[in-house]
């Protein structure tokens, strides 16, 4: 229903401080844009060939050199495309530790690279301890490749791994020869952030979730645009005119600009006195939270001197975030933006100066919600991600057909990843190195663009631009790319081309197809079909039929032409005699639902028909948080097992998240072919989900409403309508609960499979609420086929209008687990070790156990070596799971021991076969130590990249919780029951009313030796809490307590006895809520 009191948008809103505004003209624009009808997108190169695209370089003679970020097994590839032979080929494969959002991220050409042929790479290799890089490579302009031993390392700097994001990568380049480079925060948004400024000083965190150490630290080059000028020699030194002074205390004198997240593209006009533009990616805040902070600025920026943007102290038009007390879950105050003076960067982690130069507003900012200032920047609205900036210049003494025209000459050009726009922005001025910003107009509106991650001007005065496609950190077969040309005399038609097979033995029959091929002008299109890229047409015919007879890597291509002579190409590639792998992923179906900090476990398996037996090992698996409409690598596995934990969430309730995961193998290639890789993806769910996450939308509206979650409901439902999920497996679901608000009678929401009158699989009742903001919950079963992938429909039924639903939630395990057990946490993560031998060089023994698997142990070349760990306390140990080097052992032995002294076989082999050696074992001890006694090559030592020990408190114990009674000093109105806490169930849970202090505690039935207790914390934790035993409930002993805690599952070792174990809570992180358990588990015997 949309009553008034429904319709009314409220008129107050939070004012943060705002210490520096903008004045805003708006004269109109002085003429109207060029029709998108002039322009042309021609495609390049396009599909999964690509890899996972990133940054592009067009050369002087219109070749494209592009990167794709690459994967840490296969590396990196420079792609070079030759308009020449309209063909592309790998100019360099750089090998690398691309984990997160590190890998092969940024390219750009030196400026005489005209005749010096020099190609600057920002990478991040393989090395420990753990840099990014940029690396100097030259071009052979005769083989198009770039030479690997050319490279000359210019400039690395430390970096950390442990959590993802925000890395970066763009380069460019001013008049002066100086180079700059954009460095992302390498901070991660999640934790206790809430998706505001991260900026968590507790020693106990990891520092990864402080950005101060980064973007506010004057003394790291991260957070930052750095400016340098590359010396022939392969050295750099230092330009006059940066942040800080070569030689001032606490400083990198490289800093040209600070306090940034994560600069996704910068670009330099060489031709406006070296003004820097830039696209910054902000955070993930959907909505203001009064005393802490706004809702997410993204940024679009400008510089023509050094300064500091304010990232994580302020954000977009210089607004303030708290200074946010994490341990206390309090502010201390808000952060000085936009005055004469700085923030103060007192965090435990800074290395650098303590007072930070004054701060500087963003030039125009999107805002989640809403931008205010610039509305044009959120039409369409979606996930915010800035991209590419670049000022036109028309050249009018150019002699080109597809140079962009003269309307555009000065206007700042800007893009969005997400979006999917590109736009202009006018100055009052006409100049966007000194003006104003007054009106933003669309730029080729009604283009189709898959996600522009790149875009450039090239010497012909064409626009080039990359495509990611819909990929998730990876190739997609709609990633391209492309040039788009302004055209006058008509439009050049568009090739493309699919076929039934592009792989198999021979001979292989090959049905190909032209469907989707048009004239843009409509015109008549003829076919030249040649099918192996000979330079012959072999048919002219739309849909013809071919059979290759001989081997090889075959490239199909597809030219049409239109009346005028004008021409547009495809290349298909296809691969006569070899097999695409088949890849599994098991363990999980796609569409799964799980719990945030719980573990996903799965393996992946390959089949090839030419490779025969594929080692579990040689399949990898990769994971991914997903987030709007882009992907955060989060980690990598093999098929022999992988466990992932899905963390706490990252953003807050108003984004759509999510988890991919992928397995993939590329086989060893066939005789006279090249090799292919198979891949499988799934994509997983969390169990909520707000209900204006749709796919499909039939008759609902989307009602922004304060008390909902995440600031939207669905409303104005009427019965017979229906919205469409995301396919689903209900594989461990057993009810489901929405919450809903109705002034009305209600009516009843069915969720059905696969359409709106398909199978239901579970119905919900709704009543009159007492008023449509007033919310409640209701619950229901599942009853459910099978535990397949569906389409999941939400149909409403009922008379006239019946509610509105604002979230629905999935109960039950589903294809999560908790971070424990086996697959579950490694115990041997951190822990100290030892080891017989260490070869010179980095490659230490605590490298096998710090969970980087870019990291390793190696030993001297000699037998017997040894490593051990100490796991800390005695563990009932049932997995081992060791990540070898090329050089493995081939004979060894995995031992447990009490002491470290007296050691037990608890595996042994003679016939070891390297890569990842994953085992089932049973024995028990303090001390694990694998022992090798044969080398396999003989001319190296022992390599490890990981020693994983997986296993349960040892002596026999049992969870004695579960189904118990249990008593709580108070109940939050509404179904958090004190019982769901003990009903083995993570998606139901307790909580309690809004005060200090609370309890929960549970009944064992009888007299037991308690020695762990696990407590899998809700967003509301406990800082400050007891456990305790007590023979009767009234007399109570401490068995551990803390001060400290920082909430998701604490897994305690206690020591103690009793018939009853109490949680005694004493001061609540979150003082807007009470105390929240999932589960409250005791073991013991």
């Amino acid at each position: 229903m949309f009553g008034s009191a429904r319709l009314r948008r409220a008129l107050s809103a939070l004012l943060l401080p705002v210490l520096a505004g903008t004045a805003l003209a708006a004269p109109p624009a002085a003429a109207a844009p060029p029709p998108t009808s002039g322009f042309e997108k021609v495609k390049l190169d396009g599909g999964l060939s690509m890899g996972e695209p990133i940054e592009l370089s067009v050369l002087p003679d219109g070749k494209v050199l592009y990167i794709n970020r690459g994967t840490s097994a296969g590396g990196g590839q420079v792609r070079l495309y030759n308009p020449a032979t309209q063909t592309t080929t790998v100019a360099l494969t750089v090998q690398l530790d691309a984990r997160f959002e590190d890998g092969l991220i940024g390219i750009t050409l030196h400026p005489q690279f005209a005749t010096n042929r020099w190609v600057f790479l920002f990478y991040s290799p393989k090395v420990t301890p753990l840099v990014n890089r940029i690396s100097r490579f030259t071009f052979n302009p005769t083989t198009n490749v770039l030479d690997p031993a050319s490279e000359d390392m210019i400039i690395e700097w430390p970096t950390e791994r442990d959590l993802c994001c925000h890395s970066a990568g763009s380069m460019s380049w001013d008049t002066n020869g100086n180079l700059y480079f954009a460095v992302g925060d390498n901070t991660n948004s999640g934790g206790d952030s809430a998706g505001m400024a991260p900026i968590d000083e507790r020693t106990s965190r990891n520092p990864q979730y402080d950005a101060q150490r980064t973007s506010g630290n004057t003394n790291d080059l991260r957070g930052k645009i750095n400016r340098i000028h590359p010396e022939n020699n392969g050295t750099y030194t230092i330009p006059a005119g940066n942040l800080f002074p070569q030689g001032t205390a606490q400083t990198k004198p490289e800093i040209y600009i600070m306090g940034v997240r994560n600069p996704y593209r910068i670009w330099v006009d060489k031709k406006a006195n070296n003004t820097l533009y830039w696209g910054e990616v902000g955070p993930d805040a959907g909505a203001t939270i009064p005393n802490r902070g706004p809702a997410a600025y993204d940024e679009f920026n400008r510089a023509t001197a050094p300064g500091n943007y304010g990232w994580p102290y302020c954000g977009g038009p210089n607004v303030a975030y708290n200074d946010w007390d994490f341990a206390a879950n309090a502010p201390r105050g808000w952060f000085p933006c936009g005055g004469s003076t700085g923030p103060v960067n007192n965090s435990p982690r800074n290395t650098g100066q303590q007072q930070l130069p004054p701060t500087k507003a963003s030039t125009v900012w999107e805002q989640h919600g809403g931008s205010v200032q610039w509305p044009a920047l959120d039409n369409p609205g979606g996930c915010g991600s800035p991209n590419h900036t670049e000022v036109y210049h028309y050249d009018a003494t150019l002699v080109s057909d597809v140079k962009w025209p003269q309307y555009y000459d000065n206007k700042w050009l800007i893009s969005e990843y997400c979006r999917n726009w590109i736009k202009e922005v006018q100055f009052d001025n006409g100049n966007p190195s000194t003006g104003n910003p007054t009106i933003i107009e669309p730029v080729l509106a009604g283009m189709n663009l898959v996600h522009p991650i790149d875009m450039e001007f090239g010497p012909d005065g064409s626009l080039y631009l990359l495509e990611y496609g819909s990929g998730y950190f990876s190739g997609a077969a709609d990633a391209g790319l492309y040039k788009i040309n302004y055209v006058q005399g008509g439009r050049s038609p568009i090739a493309q081309a699919t076929s039934n097979v592009n792989n198999g033995l021979a001979p292989l029959a090959v049905t190909f197809s032209s469907a989707g091929s048009s004239d843009p002008d409509g015109e008549t299109i003829t076919y030249a079909w040649d099918f192996d890229n000979n330079g012959t047409t072999d048919s002219t015919a739309a849909n013809p039929s071919f059979t290759y007879t001989t081997v090889g890597d075959k490239r199909a291509r597809l030219t049409v032409r239109d009346p005028g002579g004008r021409t547009g190409t495809v290349v298909l590639p296809i691969v006569v005699g070899n097999n695409r792998p088949v890849v599994t992923l098991n363990g999980i179906p796609a569409g799964g639902m799980y719990s945030w900090s719980e573990n996903l476990n799965l393996t992946a398996s390959a089949t090839d028909a030419q490779d025969g037996t594929i080692a579990c090992g040689s399949v990898i698996i990769r994971a991914a948080l997903g987030h709007q409409e882009h992907a955060h690598e989060e980690g990598e596995g093999t098929g022999c097992g992988s466990s992932f934990n899905t963390g706490p969430i990252h953003a807050g309730l108003d984004a759509v998240q999510f988890f991919v995961l992928r397995g993939s193998y590329t086989d060893r290639g066939a005789t006279g072919t090249v090799p292919l890789t198979g891949e499988r993806e799934i994509t997983v769910w969390p169990k909520q989900w707000q209900a204006e996450h749709y796919v499909t939308l039939n008759g609902p509206r989307v009602v922004d409403q304060a008390a909902a979650e995440g600031g939207k409901r669905l409303g104005d439902i009427q019965g017979g309508e229906w919205v469409r999920h995301h396919a689903v497996s209900l594989k461990g679901i057993t009810s489901v609960k929405a919450r809903v608000s109705s002034a009305n009678a209600g009516g009843t929401l069915s969720f059905r499979y696969d359409s709106p009158t398909g199978p239901e699989v579970a119905r919900l009742t709704v009543g009159n609420t007492g008023g449509w903001d007033n919310y409640t919950e209701v619950t229901g079963p599942v009853t459910k086929p099978d535990d397949n992938t569906h389409d999941l429909y939400l149909v409403f039924n009922g008379t006239g209008t019946l509610y509105d639903v604002d979230s629905y939630t999935f109960i039950g395990p589903g294809v999560s687990v908790p971070g424990t057990g086996n697959p579950g946490s490694d115990l041997a993560q951190g822990k100290p070790v030892t080891a017989s031998s260490t070869e010179a060089g980095a490659n230490v023994a605590a490298n096998a156990v710090d969970g980087n698997s870019a990291t390793r142990w190696s030993s001297l070349y000699a037998d017997p070596q040894w490593i051990q760990v100490d796991l800390g306390a005695s563990y009932a140990i049932n997995r081992v799971r060791l990540n070898w080097e090329a050089a493995y052992g081939r004979a060894y032995q995995v031992q447990t021991s009490p002491n470290g002294t007296t050691w037990t076989n608890i595996f042994s082999t003679t016939t070891g076969d390297g890569g990842v050696d994953d085992l089932t074992v049973s024995g028990t001890g303090r001390y694990l130590r694998v022992n090798g006694t044969q080398r396999a090559l003989t001319q190296y030592g022992y390599s490890l990249w990981d020693l994983n020990v997986y296993g349960t408190p040892a002596g026999g114990s049992a969870l004695l919780s579960q189904g118990r009674p249990v008593t709580a000093s108070s109940t939050e109105a509404g179904a958090n029951v004190a019982a769901n806490a003990v009903d083995g169930n993570t998606a139901t849970r307790w909580s309690s009313l809004y005060a200090d202090p609370q309890w929960i505690y549970v009944d064992l039935g009888s007299t037991r030796s308690i020695n762990r207790v696990r407590l899998n914390w809700e967003a509301a934790y406990g800082r400050a809490y007891q456990i305790q035993t007590s023979p009767n409930a009234t007399t109570w002993t401490d068995v551990y307590t803390t001060t400290t805690s920082d909430g998701g599952i604490d897994d305690l070792t206690v020591s103690g006895s009793g018939r009853y174990v109490r949680i005694n809570g004493t001061q609540r992180a979150l003082t807007q809520y009470g105390y929240s358990l999932w589960e409250f588990e005791v073991y013991g015997t």
